[in-house]
């Protein structure tokens, strides 16, 4: 925090001063909306001139018209420019609110966000109801809306006698008996993407080998998907329609290539948050995290079977310099994220940031990880800005602070933290970075849903390029939404761990501020939300004068992920035609092995032998597998809490004395095998069901001897 005089203006945010600096390039003009038509108006006719270019956004719900130009000048003044482009001549043009901007986007490079003083703040008092009506009625403050944006807090509105919002909040601020004041400051920011042109030469790419291959037509287009193995992660999940990400941003509606959830519109408080035409933003958002797969049209997204849950907060802008803004307030912004959570979502994703920093929204966000998801808490993705520089947005940076919140930089084609000189020649943003920064995922050149007819970024209804760290941040929402679908019961700041420890490291070894932890990496996220992970291979060999046939077996089991796993029993069959049994393996624990978490711990069972059907000139084999385990989950975070910490080793920790009470087993599961052929192909025929983990580590090796029917275990 920067020091700080007794004349320096300054608000408080999560218990701090965070210094304000006059804006340079925002005024605020009150308008009704006549006078805001005839301001806007009169702001293209003198963007004509080149000498003084002035842009006009109009906020008619607020009765204020924002205008940007070259110099501001002093607070609350309306220079010559923004006045001739009013060219009303009223006295209530030549004076207006406050317009600040946070010291923090005073920084070269960083597109500063307006905080408009509307002569609104937001109070929370200790509980005394009394001591809060006579805080009320000395500061003559009008109550708008009781328990909004949360519940106990109060949304008031000064009437012009008492000083700024501003003053009066951080007055109120200090009292004794209020937990909090802050002004609902109207934000009026860039959108975190930086689109320059709606289309491109798109990259094809080769085939990735999963099972599942959608339709959909932009799929080969979609570098960033392959990237992150989504086509592998898919062979474990494709997510759940019982799965909801929030897109907490512009308007969204129905669309055909998502599945919604009942959404909300804070901003009008309403449950219709249907987009505005310059709000393809949040519909941009929801098709990276949740596209439908496999429809024929348009994209895949990371989650392709969970459902989009549209939360509007803002609503956009062009400005004549092609570049989108939007609109928000403060207390908006705070109750979209509690209803958001009220309403069930499982994630948040918010490409959105800028500005300093508001009590009541990041007590929004503490809400979702007490409250979300029945208290196990809501995983948060946010984006970390696109100004290139060495320093996190908020609300992102709240990721070194909050359990469950990831702070998303984005990368390219290259695995290259987004710069303005990185290989993709995007040269006009880069992701921010710093201490806070988490993971990075795909950002460059997105392909993903356009608003469906007119409006938002092209005359489809899809987008070939969409980029920024708002691109990136829902590709680690629909991530997270695909982890929960493999086990909802996660709590989020298990899903923080998950995709923190399975990111790909990039750039100098282990956690960086460029990189964070690394890119994403769906595929491995997915392995280590499941239980245990296996590799079997089964191969047809000939003994005996009559060269029967038998299977050679080999099984390995291992665990790559967050929980500690005990095989309590395997079983291994070999079946006849029919399906009768005709030689079975069985392991039984008392107790099993346990296989630690991230400890490379495994369990081998090599070269059974079993009986299968036929001879070498003739010959058959059907199989089938059936293991049960039990797991208990970690009792903390391996990641300690902060940013840039000494917590990020993730080295394996020890169990201790497993509790069985706490234990959760689970029937396991059965897979099936089979193969045939004639002596020519007796040789070269295997079955295999296999997971190849990122790193192979010796561990528990169990033994099985037909002829003496002994079963050895070696402990590694």
């Amino acid at each position: 925090m920067s020091d700080m005089t007794d004349t320096t203006a300054y608000y408080y945010a999560d218990g701090e001063r965070v210094p304000l600096v006059p804006s340079r390039h925002f005024v605020a003009v009150r308008a009704t909306h006549d006078e805001a038509d005839s301001m806007v108006r009169g702001a293209a006719a003198l963007s004509a001139d080149s000498q003084e270019p002035v842009e006009a956004f109009r906020m008619s719900d607020l009765g204020l018209v924002v205008f940007k130009v070259e110099n501001a000048g002093e607070p609350g003044t309306v220079p010559g420019a923004v006045h001739a482009a009013a060219s009303l001549g009223a006295e209530a043009a030549t004076t207006g609110p406050n317009v600040y901007e946070s010291q923090t986007d005073e920084a070269d490079g960083v597109e500063p966000a307006a905080l408009i003083d509307n002569g609104e703040l937001i109070v929370k008092f200790g509980g005394d109801a009394s001591a809060a009506a006579r805080v009320l009625k000395k500061y003559r403050l009008e109550t708008v809306q009781d328990d909004y944006p949360e519940p106990g807090a109060r949304l008031v509105k000064t009437t012009g006698e008492q000083g700024s919002a501003v003053e009066v909040a951080n007055e109120l601020h200090e009292l004794d008996g209020v937990d909090y004041a802050v002004p609902n400051f109207v934000r009026l920011t860039s959108q975190l993407t930086a689109i320059q042109e709606f289309e491109a030469e798109t990259e094809e790419l080769g085939e990735s080998g999963p099972s599942f291959t959608p339709n959909d037509p932009l799929l080969s287009s979609q570098w960033g998907i392959t990237k992150i193995r989504c086509p592998e992660a898919w062979d474990i999940s494709r997510g759940s329609s019982a799965i909801s990400v929030a897109i907490i941003d512009e308007g969204g509606n129905a669309h055909e290539d998502y599945v919604q959830a009942a959404g909300y519109d804070a901003r009008f408080n309403d449950s219709d948050p249907s987009p505005y035409a310059a709000d393809g933003h949040g519909v941009a958002c929801a098709g990276i995290a949740a596209a439908t797969a496999g429809n024929g049209r348009g994209i895949s997204g990371v989650a392709p079977n969970s459902r989009v849950r549209h939360v509007r907060i803002a609503y956009g802008f062009i400005g004549s310099d092609g570049k989108r803004y939007w609109s928000t307030t403060d207390a908006t912004t705070a109750a979209g994220i509690r209803r958001a959570v009220d309403l069930g979502a499982d994630v948040l994703s918010n490409s959105w940031g800028g500005g300093g920093a508001s009590t009541a929204i990041t007590n929004a966000f503490k809400y979702a990880q007490t409250n979300g998801r029945g208290g196990r808490g809501t995983p948060i993705a946010a984006a970390t800005g696109n100004d290139n520089v060495r320093g996190v947005s908020y609300p992102a940076r709240l990721s070194s602070s909050i359990r469950g919140f990831l702070a998303v930089g984005a990368s390219n084609q290259w695995d290259q933290r987004k710069s303005k000189t990185s290989l993709d020649g995007e040269t006009w943003w880069g992701s921010n970075y710093g201490p806070e920064m988490d993971v990075v995922a795909p950002g460059v050149k997105i392909p993903t849903t356009d608003m469906m007819g007119s409006g938002g970024y092209s005359a489809g209804n899809h987008i070939n390029t969409f980029n920024g760290t708002s691109a990136a941040t829902p590709h680690v929402a629909g991530l997270m939404a695909l982890i929960l679908a493999v086990d909802p019961d996660l709590r989020s700041w298990e899903v923080e761990d998950i995709i923190k420890l399975t990111a790909k490291d990039l750039g100098t070894a282990g956690r960086d501020e460029g990189f964070g932890f690394g890119r994403i990496d769906a595929r491995a996220a997915l392995e280590a939300a499941s239980r245990i992970w296996y590799d079997i291979k089964v191969t047809p060999v000939f003994l005996g004068a009559g060269r029967e046939t038998f299977i050679k077996v080999s099984i390995r089991m291992f665990n790559p992920g967050i929980n500690t796993v005990r095989l309590n029993g395997l079983t291994f069959r070999s079946h006849a035609p029919n399906g009768a049994v005709i030689d079975e393996f069985t392991f039984q624990g008392n107790p099993g092995p346990v296989m630690l978490a991230r400890s490379g711990h495994d369990v081998r069972f090599a070269t059974l032998l079993l009986r299968a059907n036929g001879n070498q000139s003739s010959w058959s084999h059907s199989w089938s597998a059936f293991w049960g385990t039990t797991f208990w989950r970690p009792s903390a975070p391996v990641l300690a809490l902060g940013a840039m910490d000494a917590g990020a080793d993730a080295a394996a920790t020890g169990a201790g004395v497993l509790d069985e009470s706490q234990g959760i087993s689970e029937m396991g599961r059965t897979l099936e095998g089979s193969g045939s052929g004639s002596r020519a192909a007796a040789e070269s025929n295997e079955s295999i069901a296999k997971v190849t983990p990122a790193v192979e580590t010796a561990g528990d090796l169990i033994t099985f001897d037909r002829a003496t029917r002994e079963i050895t275990i070696v402990v590694r």
